[in-house]
């Protein structure tokens, strides 16, 4: 799969249109000079203008054998509509009408209309656009548009590598995967905790971790070994989390992984059940090297944060829903001692802090209660006063929708003598709209966020995948 996005142009006239000609040739003009200076995307067209019907499906399929991801059909005269019906018929690619009209009389914007209307009819998934060439808002929804297509032709065949099975009795964190895989075309391979300790064990570098463990500690502002009156670090924790993290590389490689939702307790935060080491700093490192991993094996939040990650090229942060203030029409959101260092506001440092202590205890009957874990956590904040998108995807074949939600952050608060708040990264998120808007809408507690507002990429992606799309704001 090419990590550019690719758009195929075909523009259709009639040729002794003149006039309209020269107007059609303004969309490709304009693309290729907007293209040119694009690092991420291409532009695949010729200098021919078609009006023949075996002409338009063969170079349809051209465009499709190339890897274009979109294809626009720029209208540039009347034409009898059945030409270009018969051309998207079988197309499984997105596709762009565009009438090429504002001032122009040749009846183009008409027929636009008329296939419009009939493409509609037959149930066919597409975009209608109309105006000039080189109409500069249709252009930026055009960009848009590409990199939802190009970031569903990116996921199929991907592989949500499952560590463990289902959380706490979290029945949000799995999926109907015939669903999924039909919708999504990704794939859910699951994997046994043991494997990744066997990898630590027997497979792992102690130099290579080290320098892991060095290149890490880097980015840490302050490590702070001992907190509360029986919470400590011990001294090999941050040192087990290199492992651990070149162990899921490791697995990465061996299975061809592009996703991780990895089951931590008890199984590796458990000194007793497992590996005694909750996986936070192993997963700050996956996230921040590029291979995108969410917590409590929750499917959804894995493939949220992978298209997050798609379409900004950047880390995304998974966090819980962990407090409201209705006053104040924000939700304050924390992670359990994870999250990429890419994504802190570095005025305020990172640091590190004990596991707490109750974290070994978590999924096991009191009869199995311990004191105490060796690992360590990360705390920050991520930046204030951002445009932050939130998103999660819920449900399963007609319920199956995208939630989504563009807010702002603000000065996190925390909650007064609050453990977790001290020791744990997060955010508050300031809403326009009340919050019981959002609160009503959630599906599941664990939503990613990502800098930046993406929301009318992620609301394009769901009409193309033929999904719903929630939005909040």
């Amino acid at each position: 799969m090419e990590v550019k996005a690719k758009l195929g142009l075909i523009i259709v006239a009639q040729l002794n249109t003149s006039d309209d000609i020269s107007e059609a040739n303004t969309i490709r003009d304009f693309l290729k000079s907007k293209f040119k200076n694009l690092p991420d995307a291409d532009l695949l067209t010729d200098d021919e203008i078609l009006s023949d019907e075996d002409k338009i499906i063969k170079k349809t399929n051209e465009l499709n054998n190339k890897g274009a991801d979109l294809i626009i059909y720029a209208l540039g005269s009347w034409v009898h509509s059945s030409i270009l019906i018969s051309a998207v018929n079988d197309l499984q690619l997105p596709f762009i009408i565009y009438g090429i009209s504002e001032d122009i009389s040749n009846g183009n914007i008409g027929v636009s209309c008329m296939i419009r209307y009939v493409l509609e009819e037959m149930g066919k998934k597409f975009v209608f656009l109309f105006g000039r060439g080189n109409d500069k808002e249709n252009y930026e929804y055009i960009l848009k548009y590409l990199k939802a297509a190009w970031a569903i032709n990116y996921l199929k065949n991907k592989k949500i590598g499952i560590i463990g099975g289902k959380p706490m009795m979290m029945y949000q964190n799995r999926v109907n995967e015939f669903s999924w895989k039909s919708t999504f075309g990704i794939d859910f391979p699951q994997f046994d905790s043991t494997q990744v300790f066997h990898e630590i064990d027997n497979n792992i570098d102690e130099k290579e971790a080290k320098k892991v463990e060095k290149q890490f500690l880097k980015k840490i502002d302050k490590i702070n070994w001992k907190h509360g009156s029986k919470e400590k670090i011990s001294n090999d924790a941050i040192l087990s989390q290199a492992k651990m993290f070149l162990a899921f590389r490791r697995l990465k490689e061996l299975y061809k992984i592009d996703i991780f939702a990895n089951k931590c307790h008890p199984e590796m935060a458990s000194c007793r059940f497992g590996w005694g080491y909750a996986a936070c700093l192993a997963t700050c490192m996956l996230n921040d090297s590029g291979t995108v991993t969410a917590c409590e094996a929750d499917i959804p939040a894995a493939l949220s944060m992978y298209i997050l990650s798609l379409l900004t090229g950047q880390s995304t942060f998974f966090g819980d829903i962990g407090s409201i203030n209705k006053k104040n029409n924000s939700i304050t959101f924390f992670n359990c001692g994870t999250g990429p260092v890419s994504m802190a506001d570095s005025k305020k440092g990172v640091k590190l802090y004990p596991i707490p202590s109750f974290m070994g205890n978590t999924a096991v009957h009191p009869d199995y209660y311990m004191d105490g874990v060796k690992g360590a956590c990360i705390h920050y904040d991520l930046k204030e006063n951002e445009d932050v998108t939130l998103l999660r995807i819920g449900g399963n074949n007609d319920t199956l929708r995208f939630h989504a939600a563009k807010v702002k952050t603000i000065v996190r608060e925390v909650r007064k003598d609050s453990h977790l708040d001290i020791v744990w990264p997060g955010y508050t998120a300031q809403f326009k709209d009340s919050i019981d808007l959002f609160l009503n809408s959630t599906v599941g507690h664990h939503y990613v966020l990502a800098y930046g507002d993406l929301t009318d990429e992620l609301e394009n992606m769901a009409k193309i995948l033929g999904i719903k799309f929630l939005f909040n704001k």
